[in-house]
């Protein structure tokens, strides 16, 4: 896709999320036919249109994750003095607020704590899950480097 392309496709996505809101499913499902009519056709005939809408899903996320706000991070830490090195320090302009199903930007975020509490306990949720998931990596590693001939067949096996 060009940069012209890429911006038309962004600005088209705002569009459509002041009607729908930041759900990038909704989006998608809105906007992926209009946008891209023949590459929707041709997945259509080869059993691929999923895996289309997967990856215009995933690209709307992106856009939504960086949007531009009137009132940018910068912007509001210097409006709000007392949260500016917390709103520096954060590594996104909007989070996912899980009852809401869409991207809130952070200073929606501080104007209601309550949607603040959601995208705070979704990350928690993630991170926990990767942390989890890191476990059980740390754990298969650990087998499969070990001394146990068991270990090492069970490579050998895996290898054939």
């Amino acid at each position: 896709m060009l940069d012209s392309q890429s911006a038309a496709f962004a600005e088209r996505v705002w569009e459509v999320a002041s009607q729908l809101g930041n759900n990038a499913p909704k989006i998608a499902d809105d906007m992926m036919e209009d946008a891209f009519p023949l590459t929707c056709s041709q997945a259509r005939q080869e059993g691929a249109l999923r895996m289309l809408r997967t990856g215009i899903i995933t690209e709307v996320k992106r856009i939504l994750r960086t949007q531009d706000d009137a009132v940018g991070q910068a912007d509001f830490a210097d409006v709000c003095e007392s949260f500016a090195p917390l709103v520096k320090d954060l590594r996104s302009k909007s989070y996912f607020v899980e009852s809401a199903a869409e991207y809130v930007a952070v200073p929606h975020l501080i104007a209601e704590p309550e949607l603040l509490d959601d995208a705070r306990r979704f990350m928690r949720r993630k991170g926990k899950e990767c942390l989890d998931e890191a476990d059980r990596l740390d754990a298969l590693f650990a087998a499969v480097t070990s001394n146990d001939p068991d270990a090492a067949r069970a490579r050998q096996e895996v290898q054939a």
